[in-house]
Formats: structure tokens, sequence, C-alpha cells
């Protein structure tokens, strides 16, 4: 339910707003998630954990209230660059399927060294974020095309297609939550998403930047603010894993 509830609300947030907005809002939800666990759950947060909370709300907030220039979806053009960097992106996913299995033919990931399932963690992450931002590209662009053609059924397709694509995220990140920190692979996947989404957005869907510079400056900035808060967040979940940098065998008695 909670699933179906988000995916609703994300659809009804790419009708409102540009995918290179929406997608770094969504990227920190895991802020939010920390908050939650320690609101509802009585989980403790350290202090580093609370600057992340801190540093990736400020970056949400810079992000949407920083004025980039309206366009109307109708004003929109997908650019013929935007089959080159779907191109990019297909060669990526197909790279670090290699390097996930070269990992994985070497045994057990459990049973590793830390820089083997360092590498397994990046590339399941990195994996999942790139479909999981892809999937929210294909809404976006069925709600530009149906209202540039206006044809209704640009929006079921656009739809469907995104599920498939999120359920082959889901299935790609599965393999990193498995065997390795679910925490490291959440953020490895959170940060693929954010830029996955804003290259989209502003390479295929020609969404326009902020015009001037004190503007482009403090929406980068914002940017990099939501990467370093997920990532500062990283240390609660390698915390309280409890799994050290060595490899462990989780499946031991």
């Amino acid at each position: 339910v909670l699933d179906v509830g988000g995916a609703v609300l994300m659809l009804f947030a790419l009708q409102q707003a540009p995918l290179s907005v929406v997608q770094p809002i969504a990227g920190s939800g895991m802020a939010v998630l920390a908050v939650f666990s320690h609101a509802y759950l009585r989980e403790e947060l350290r202090r580093i954990e609370w600057l992340g909370v801190a540093v990736a709300a400020l970056g949400t907030i810079g992000v949407g209230t920083i004025v980039t220039p309206t366009r109307d979806d109708d004003e929109l053009r997908l650019r013929w660059a935007g089959l080159a960097l779907l191109g990019i992106m297909i060669v990526m996913l197909a790279a670090l399927e290699l390097l996930v299995r070269a990992v994985h033919a070497r045994g057990p990931v459990y049973d590793m060294a830390p820089r083997a399932r360092a590498l397994h963690e990046l590339g399941t992450g990195v994996q999942g974020g790139l479909l999981f931002g892809l999937s929210a590209a294909a809404s976006r662009t069925a709600l530009v095309l149906s209202k540039q053609m206006t044809s209704p059924l640009c929006i079921p397709v656009g739809v469907g297609l995104s599920v498939l694509i999120t359920a082959g995220g889901f299935f790609l990140q599965s393999r990193g939550l498995k065997d390795g920190r679910a925490v490291v692979v959440c953020t490895y996947a959170a940060i693929s998403t954010i830029a996955t989404g804003v290259l989209v957005g502003l390479i295929a869907l020609s969404e326009p930047l902020p015009q001037t510079a004190p503007e482009l400056l403090g929406w980068s900035l914002s940017l990099a603010a939501i990467v370093l808060g997920v990532i500062l967040l990283v240390q609660r979940g390698v915390r309280s894993t409890g799994i050290p940098d060595a490899g462990v065998n989780k499946h031991a008695v």
C-alpha cells in the first residue's frame, strides 16, 4: 500500500515539477527515514548522522526554492542527445553487471575481502539507482508526450514501462542487499538515482537551469548538499548492522 501510494505521489510530483527537481528531493528520503527511526523506533543518532539529516534537508529546501525558468510541457523538446545518454547508461549497466558477475565468480560475497565486497555493493547499488532514475524519467516523458501529442494513451504506456524498470531496479539492488551492507547499497542507489534524474531532465527533456550565476551556484550546492547528507547517513547503517570491515560469513551459526 505504501509503495503504491508513493508511486502515485511521485507521478503527481512529476506532473507538477521538472524531473531534475523532483528526483533530487525524492533521493533525500534517507534523511526522513533517519528521523522516523529516531522518533518512532527509538534509534539513537550520532552527531554526524544529525549533521547528515540537516545537510540533506538544507539541500532539499535549496533545490525546491531556487527559482528556475518556468517552461510548459508543451515547450519541452525531447533531444537526440537523450538517446546518446540512454546508450551510455545501458553500457554502464552492462559494465557494472560484468563487475558484479566477476565478484560472484570468486565465491560467496560474505567470505570475500572488504575490497571485493565494496565493489559488489557499488555495482548493485548503482545499477538499481540507474534504473530507478530511468523509471521516473519514463513517467515524466510520458506526461510530456501526452500533452504534446494530446494522446492519453501515452500515460498508461509510460507508467507501465516505469513499473517494469522499477521492478528491474529492485531485482538488481536486492543482490547487494542480500550479502552487503544495506545502507551502503541504498546510498549508492540514492546518489545514482539523483544523478540519473538530473542528467535525463537536463539533457533529454531540455529542462531549464537557473539563469543567473548565483541561482545556478545555489542550485549546484543544494544538489551537492543532498548527496553529502546521504553519504553522512551511511555511518548509521554501518554502525547499526555491526558488520566489520573484514568479510563475515552471515550464514555461519
